[in-house]
């Protein structure tokens, strides 16, 4: 549990050892640049947490209800109700890059596959880069083999930095002896290769 600092109504971030507790209780200073900090993030959090207000509505009234995006990447439980109304604000856009990010990454299922199509176009020409991870997680996440070929040019397409990453999984999972192969084309790729000589030989060990 954080300690509280009554004196400065804030509590004292976890991780704090005793020394830095005890710097914190006697050094004005140092107590003044932690609770900045503090306030700051809580600050932060507190924007985010508005922008995201109308997706939360809107989940609530079709009985999806969540305090934050987080919570639901978080979920475990299916929510099939709230599907078109992420993929709607993803599109709409505008928001936060961490709030973007968030809607991809709810819609990282199994289920977001209906709106394939509609991932892809905002993966190729995304607005921000929230968006940008947020939708490759969606992709990686939802993809059949009959998005093989996608799955292929989005690993190696070096435009796209190091959300490429999360396409090598994909490929090798649905892509058997031809998902192989592009994936060990790319064992010196800068980007992707450290996973993808990972990946490849924890498949050697395990046969």
């Amino acid at each position: 549990m954080k300690k509280f600092d009554f004196a400065k109504g804030f509590p004292v971030p976890q991780g704090f050892d005793a020394q830095k507790q005890a710097l914190y209780d006697q050094d004005p200073e140092y107590r003044a640049k932690v609770d900045a900090v503090e306030k700051a993030r809580k600050e932060r959090a507190e924007a985010l947490q508005v922008a995201a207000g109308p997706i939360l509505a809107d989940l609530h009234d079709v009985g999806v209800d969540v305090s934050s995006l987080w919570d639901l990447v978080a979920r475990t439980d299916p929510y099939p109700a709230a599907l078109p109304i992420l993929m709607h604000h993803l599109e709409r856009g505008g928001y936060p890059d961490r709030v973007e990010e968030a809607l991809g990454r709810s819609l990282a299922v199994k289920p977001a596959i209906q709106f394939w199509d509609r991932l892809r176009e905002l993966y190729r020409a995304p607005r921000n880069r929230g968006e940008e991870t947020g939708v490759a997680l969606a992709l990686a996440a939802s993809a059949t083999v009959r998005q093989l070929d996608d799955l292929e040019s989005f690993v190696a397409d070096t435009k796209r930095g190091d959300n490429r990453v999360f396409f090598v999984r994909p490929v090798l999972r649905l892509g058997g002896d031809r998902g192989r192969e592009a994936i060990a084309a790319l064992v010196d790729d800068p980007v992707v290769g450290k996973e993808a000589r990972a990946l490849l030989n924890r498949r050697r060990k395990s046969k």
